[in-house]
């Protein structure tokens, strides 16, 4: 296998196992607080409720801002022969 190949699968590795964790963030966390909430318990963060902020808005934003980060300064451009 060439070298282009195995960068790409290094890379491929890491961004599948990024998005695996936060995915389990995601499905977790609102798994354990979503769900069997009385209305009166209900709290608010920035406008949504608090689960929503913390189990979907918050990993949803760090997902993104790894991944422009990662295609920006660790993904690697291999020119082609």
């Amino acid at each position: 296998m060439g070298k282009h190949f195995q960068q790409s699968k290094r890379e491929l590795w890491v961004i599948l196992g990024a998005w695996l964790a936060f995915c389990i963030w995601v499905v977790g966390y609102c798994a354990l607080n979503a769900y069997d909430l009385d209305p009166e318990q209900i709290s608010i963060t920035f406008g949504m409720p608090s689960w929503v902020f913390w189990g979907i808005a918050l990993p949803w934003g760090c997902a993104a801002a790894f991944t422009v980060f990662f295609g920006m300064r660790i993904a690697k451009d291999q020119p082609l022969e």
